[in-house]
């Protein structure tokens, strides 16, 4: 089995005990190949360049941050992710640092449970320029109108959802990203193996606007009202493009989802709710 290594790379903790990951993994027979960014900081031989090379599985070493980076760049390609929580947030990450040898014993005899999360595309003029989100998409206010509240037009299909929405912006999440950004600005919370499309106005002056729930084969129609500032298109909170007023971005379901191999499914509301206390 061939086991791709992916550490935060500006993490002194994370490349660490990356090292002992690689190790480890080689221990017990599988082939372990550290991501070649990461050459330059950690000594080994075995190297291999995320969504180019073929690997069995990826082990990510970081936050969401990292994980959510790697997914950027793996796009289409079919393999699972493990995570190992090492950063600041760890929200997407199961395993605990110090489980990092259990965790490598049980990728090796096959004893996780892999799951799919469904993602996001953002279309602009017609030419699909976003890469697979599997948090959200936001349009938001940007550049000299920063300051200035945004105003856009958003459809679902063909049906209006909000006619004149007056804001900060709005989000379109997953499931997954529910509890992301969506959540921050007042979105429901929403099982992340459902297939669903949550759309949460940003700080909205319009008083009668509310997240609302979609079907997942719904398009999200998003557009810069002609008055309107300029915009900031944002994928996972890295990925942004600049929109001006009458642009559209269209919003639909990616049609991979994401991979992941999960040790600890039982704990997802524990670690939702344990923020309140």
């Amino acid at each position: 089995m061939r086991l791709g290594i992916v550490p935060k790379l500006n993490s002194p903790e994370a490349l660490q005990l990356a090292k002992l990951v690689l190790k480890n993994a080689e221990s017990k027979g599988l082939t372990a190949l550290l991501d070649a960014r990461a050459k330059d900081l950690i000594t080994w031989d075995k190297l291999f360049h995320l969504g180019k090379d073929s690997v069995d599985m990826i082990v990510v070493i970081g936050g969401d941050g990292t994980v959510l980076n790697t997914l950027h760049l793996l796009r289409d390609a079919d393999v699972p992710v493990a995570t190992i929580r090492y950063g600041r947030r760890g929200f997407l990450c199961d395993v605990p640092p110090y489980e990092y040898s259990e965790m490598i014993s049980r990728i090796a005899s096959g004893d996780y449970k892999l799951v799919e999360y469904m993602r996001l595309k953002g279309e602009v003029k017609g030419v699909d320029i976003t890469p697979p989100a599997l948090n959200e998409i936001a349009v938001v206010s940007s550049g000299s109108g920063r300051a200035k509240v945004i105003r856009l037009y958003v459809h679902k299909d063909d049906e209006e959802i909000y006619r004149r929405l007056v804001g900060d912006g709005v989000i379109v999440a997953t499931p997954v990203g529910s509890t992301a950004y969506s959540l921050a600005a007042g979105g429901p919370v929403v099982d992340p193996l459902m297939r669903a499309l949550v759309v949460t106005p940003l700080a909205s002056i319009t008083l009668c606007t509310r997240p609302v729930v979609l079907p997942p084969d719904s398009e999200i129609r998003v557009t810069i009202a002609r008055d309107s500032p300029e915009a900031l298109l944002i994928v996972d909170g890295s990925y942004s493009l600049a929109l001006k007023p009458k642009d559209s971005v269209i919003i639909r379901e990616y049609h991979k989802p994401a991979k992941f191999a999960r040790f600890y499914l039982g704990d997802y509301y524990v670690r939702i709710f344990e923020r309140c206390l």
